[in-house]
């Protein structure tokens, strides 16, 4: 079992070499974005006059969060159209994606806890949170409430795609953001929620890539951006998850030279995105516990933003490379073992 951890998997390089970068790319602005929008914390030992802001991300970087939720419902369309999709296999793999970089962010969490920087949290709640299931409460840790909504869509995309297809878990997503925007939101486990038409938006982008992807890149993203400004500006219902189709279909037509700089920089910090997304909280956390260890001029406070930012990434492709990945190899791995295994009992 060890030896998946060390030696490179011929399915799992294969679906790397094979990866569209454009996507990379997307997940690499939707973690940045959502990073640099909580960056200010690291920034608490320093006035706030001292901030000179970036202001479109102060403002809507926590839309990268949104914008993950499309760019899964792409990729959970892409994963589902493979011939060799089973159930098993997804939530097989799903699994070892998501949970063992969690549990290690979330015993950086407990740590924090138990030591009085972070604020207190039940025994229950923690527990509960550890399981990416749906909750009343705020989870333990922040970011835990959209990988929650992550899991339920995973949920609905499994139970939904081999019975009803992709273009009814189209039509169901739609259904369940529409009944969420008139009832309320009701708590319903996160499954009847606005929130759908965020996963919709890449499921729509997915079944429009044909017929897309002779739009190229700078057309939709055209069309997607004034309409993502527009819409978040005015509040207009579904209006960001319409513009993030166009989005979508921009970043998965993007063609550039992805072996050369800065573009290589781009699809790395896209495959550190999940770690990003997790740690950088953390990370910020120990970067203001630094700072206030010495009297830092006001001068320093931008500086010390993008040094806690380069500082976030570095950690985290790192854990991509040494934790992230081997886990995914070894999801492929039993993933495909388990399949050749039923073949054979057939």
């Amino acid at each position: 079992m060890a030896s998946y951890f060390k030696r490179p998997l011929m399915r799992a390089e294969q679906l790397e070499a094979n990866k569209n970068k454009g996507l990379q790319a997307a997940r690499a602005i939707a973690a940045l974005s959502v990073a640099y929008f909580h960056s200010y914390i690291a920034l608490r030992a320093f006035p706030e006059s001292s901030q000179v802001t970036l202001w479109p991300l102060k403002e809507w970087g926590f839309f990268g969060v949104n914008f993950f939720f499309a760019i899964s419902g792409y990729v959970i369309c892409l994963v589902a159209s493979r011939p060799d999709f089973t159930i098993r296999s997804f939530v097989l793999k799903r699994i070892f994606r998501l949970y063992p970089m969690y549990i290690i962010a979330m015993t950086l969490v407990a740590l924090l806890i138990v030591s009085g920087q972070y604020r207190p949290i039940l025994l229950s709640n923690f527990l509960q949170s550890l399981t990416l299931l749906p909750m009343q409460d705020p989870p333990a840790y922040d970011v835990s409430w959209s990988m929650q909504r992550e899991v339920v869509f995973y949920g609905i995309a499994a139970v939904a795609v081999p019975t009803i297809g992709l273009s009814g878990l189209a039509v169901l997503l739609a259904g369940l953001a529409a009944t969420g925007f008139v009832l309320g939101n009701p708590w319903t486990f996160q499954i009847v929620s606005t929130t759908q038409s965020d996963f919709l938006a890449g499921v729509v982008a997915f079944l429009l890539r044909k017929h897309t992807s002779r739009l190229g890149f700078f057309l939709p993203l055209l069309i997607g951006l004034p309409g993502l400004w527009f819409t978040l500006s005015s509040n207009i219902a579904f209006g960001p998850s319409a513009s993030m189709v166009f989005l979508v279909i921009a970043l998965t037509n993007l063609k550039l030279s992805w072996d050369s700089a800065p573009a290589r920089w781009l699809v790395a910090a896209g495959d550190a995105s999940y770690s990003i997304y997790l740690l950088h909280l953390l990370t910020f956390i120990a970067m203001d516990e630094i700072a206030k260890l010495g009297q830092l001029p006001g001068w320093l406070c931008e500086p010390w933003r993008f040094t806690a930012l380069l500082m976030c990434g570095l950690i985290s492709y790192a854990t991509w490379r040494m934790i992230e990945r081997p886990f995914i190899r070894l999801g492929d791995a039993l993933s495909g073992f388990k399949a050749r295994v039923q073949v054979a009992a057939e």
